[in-house]
């Protein structure tokens, strides 16, 4: 396997590759020149499938609004436009100063798809993903106005982010009622790792046991983020300590599994988060993990997770 091969996205005519690059630190964390480094060298290998936000990133006081899709359109431009690249987005996120204030309104939906083709330079966008729910509204209400996204031209395809699996099957039911094309890729976060309670939004979504029948069940594809849990195993097999990652995973469960990963990686000459991507991407549907890195080496040390071979060893299966 490699960067450059290609997945189709069911219910798509998106061809992408197996490991998505997220762009939450592109010009935030990481300067105009690291964050086109990053882009350059994703592509380089291979690479087409690029995840972003409207809200990236917005947390952070001192970078510029939508410091992401800007970056990225900055990029596109000076590259030369898109060139089959597949770019996703996302819209309808609570703002950062407002957490609490859902804005899955239409008004609010529309005004951020708008404004991410402007910041990206593009006339549509590949994959737009509703970036929340809002379970007070209607599921039906939603879609119908993804649809109209779409018959404008404006998206080619539409995705959920951090919804529950009761919702994507509401989802899947109104658009076989409808004739809808419904939703072409979920978006929660999800790995081997379980996060500590109380470390997360309420309104984020992990996957579990629940989602990975639900996928398996629509063939539905998922692009999941946060799928090396920030590296937290790699830590622990080094005996390294970092307090944002213990806070987030060390638990007992997570304990439990570090030494069976450990011994797995071993097997295949990998790290324990190579090992854990390659096993997730061993899923029965089509599951494409984004990866966020800081630097052009991390990125190529998740993308070497590609050439394992087969990875079992007492893992889980997704």
């Amino acid at each position: 396997m490699s960067l450059a091969r290609r997945i189709r996205l069911p219910r798509t005519d998106l061809d992408v590759s197996p490991i998505c690059l997220g762009g939450n630190r592109l010009g935030g964390e990481l300067d105009q020149a690291a964050s086109f480094a990053l882009l350059d060298a994703f592509v380089a290998a291979g690479g087409n499938f690029i995840d972003t936000a409207h809200v990236y990133a917005n947390w952070l006081k001192d970078a510029e609004r939508s410091c992401s899709e800007k970056t990225l359109g900055r990029w596109l431009r000076a590259r030369g436009g898109t060139r089959g690249v597949v770019i996703a987005t996302k819209g309808g996120s609570p703002e950062a100063e407002a957490p609490e204030v859902r804005r899955l309104d239409e008004g609010s939906l529309r005004r951020d798809l708008a404004e991410s083709l402007e910041f990206m330079g593009v006339s549509t966008i590949d994959l737009y993903y509703l970036h929340r729910d809002d379970p007070a509204r209607p599921v039906e209400e939603l879609l119908a106005l993804l649809e109209d996204m779409k018959t404008k031209g404006q998206i080619r395809h539409y995705g959920a982010s951090n919804w529950s699996v009761a919702r994507l099957e509401e989802a899947e039911s109104v658009c076989r009622a409808r004739g809808w094309s419904g939703f072409a890729a979920n978006q929660c976060e999800w790995s081997f790792a379980k996060r500590n309670a109380g470390t997360t939004g309420a309104d984020m979504v992990q996957g579990d046991a629940a989602m990975a029948a639900w996928h398996r069940r629509h063939g539905i594809a998922a692009v999941p983020y946060s799928s090396q849990a920030k590296g937290w195993f790699d830590k622990v097999a080094t005996g390294r300590q970092e307090p944002l990652t213990d806070r987030l995973y060390d638990n007992a469960g997570n304990r439990a599994l570090a030494p069976v990963l450990a011994a797995a990686a071993q097997a295949v000459g990998s790290t324990p988060t190579q090992a854990m991507l390659a096993r997730m991407m061993q899923a029965p549907f089509p599951f494409v993990p984004i990866i966020g890195p800081r630097s052009v080496e991390q990125m190529r040390s998740s993308v070497a997770s590609l050439a394992l071979p087969p990875v079992e060893h007492g893992l889980p299966a997704v």
